[in-house]
């Protein structure tokens, strides 16, 4: 009888999970698992040495090496036969980073507003807010510059604001934060993220 599977720590949240070519319609489904998905953002996206990686999966190097060897071959059948592609989204928590004009109060702003507020979001319940002072605001630094290197510290997985430039929205992009643009955000907003993106 095989042992129990390990839970992973999982920190990127899909925000897409189908794929498919446009051009030729398959019938063929590729299922990636969200171990898989996180291992190739970790790897391929966020740059990490396997062992770095395994570490922050909570998995050993070997069972990291596999994870990651399945992920590229999933994803190069895809690519070479047209195959589906879903991704088996796992992750029941994440966390959203808000500009907002108050520190009380959910008042969506640009990324230079006052403060941000970090919310932490756990089967669809705010299980957490904790409002920061946003240092682009304190400290006069770039939005492009500051903003990414907090959400990568705080594990951040979506950024709020009412808008958002195109250098912002890449540097966020490229450590696998979506960005969400809206003139008003509310809690119920917050707690049912995948209408939003």
């Amino acid at each position: 009888m095989g042992r129990d599977k390990l839970k992973r720590n999982l920190q990127f949240k899909p925000v897409c999970r189908e794929f498919g070519s446009i051009e030729c319609k398959s019938k063929d489904t590729l299922h990636l698992l969200h171990e898989e998905i996180e291992a190739l953002y970790l790897m391929d996206n966020q740059g990490l040495y396997q062992a770095d990686a395994a570490v922050q999966m909570g998995v050993s190097r070997s069972t990291f090496a596999r994870i990651i060897k399945n992920a590229r071959e999933k994803v190069s059948m895809m690519l070479i036969t047209g195959a589906n592609l879903v991704i088996e989204d796992e992750k029941e928590d994440y966390i959203v980073l808000v500009a907002s004009m108050k520190r009380n109060a959910l008042v969506l702003g640009k990324p230079d507003a006052p403060f941000l507020m970090l919310c932490h979001v756990k089967q669809h319940k705010i299980v957490e807010i904790e409002t920061l002072e946003n240092p682009v605001f304190v400290e006069g630094r770039r939005p492009g510059q500051a903003l990414p290197e907090l959400c990568n510290r705080k594990k951040v997985n979506f950024f709020a604001a009412t808008a958002i430039g195109a250098g912002l929205k890449s540097a966020l992009l490229s450590k696998g934060i979506y960005t969400i643009i809206k003139k008003k955000l509310t809690k119920d907003d917050l707690v049912h993220i995948d209408v939003l993106t």
